[in-house]
């Protein structure tokens, strides 16, 4: 497995990992059946639906609120799917290579991505816990007619944020990293710190080099402000 330590600017730093598979819906053979394995069976199903959805952005926009609401919600869950993915991920790996600008330590480096997973998965956990009492309280809506929004949204989370958790305390405390130096990522770094608009075309020629297709998107939306 390949991450990737995206510089942002400021001194920020954020690890990246980009499946090509759209089809992927996480699955863990650890969580429990019943209760909790029909909401993983319907998790997997909104992904599925969610990654359709991204990509047939050309269809005809909903006539109706409640299709609107719903399509504003596969694009929510699109965005936290791309998020999540490599924490979602680090569950089911023994080894992987943390890929750093060639100007970086690298020891420095993977400290610094070990703390993040490390707040990362604090974070998820009490998050977990929130949304588990939301869930709870979605129940009463099961009975009105129409979809269950709240239900939806809090079977997602309360899903999504336990794989994360999971992942990101499997990566901090299990998983072998190695630490390669990448000067791809050195030339990204560069092109985030450029004024606009000479910026955007450097962040573009620079991500072709790693073979990232959604890499672009990701820094245009994290990085800092351009000059």
């Amino acid at each position: 497995m390949n991450v990737y330590f995206i510089p942002l600017g400021a001194g920020r730093f954020e690890p990246y990992f980009e499946h090509q598979d759209p089809d992927e819906a996480p699955s863990d053979s650890d969580v429990p059946k019943g209760f909790i394995g029909r909401m993983r069976a319907r998790f997997s199903e909104m992904i599925h639906e969610a990654e359709e959805a991204r990509h047939s952005q050309r269809h005809e926009a909903p006539t109706t609120t409640m299709g609107r609401i719903q399509r504003k919600m596969m694009g929510w869950v699109a965005e936290r799917v791309a998020e999540q993915r490599l924490l979602w991920r680090l569950r089911r790996v023994d080894e992987a290579v943390l890929h750093v600008p060639d100007d970086l330590d690298g020891a420095s480096a993977l400290a610094l991505f070990r703390d993040g997973l490390q707040k990362d998965g604090d974070r998820h956990r009490r998050l977990l816990a929130l949304h588990t009492l939301g869930l709870i309280a979605s129940a009463p809506f099961v009975v009105i007619p129409g979809p269950n929004v709240f239900g939806y949204f809090f079977t997602f989370t309360v899903v999504g944020h336990f794989l994360a958790f999971r992942g990101a305390r499997r990566g901090w405390s299990d998983v072998r990293w190695s630490v390669q130096p990448n000067a791809a990522l050195t030339a990204l770094e560069r092109a985030v710190a450029a004024p606009a608009p000479a910026r955007y075309r450097l962040i573009d020629e620079a991500t072709e080099h790693l073979h990232l297709p959604h890499l672009a998107r990701f820094v245009e939306r994290m990085a800092s402000p351009p000059a």
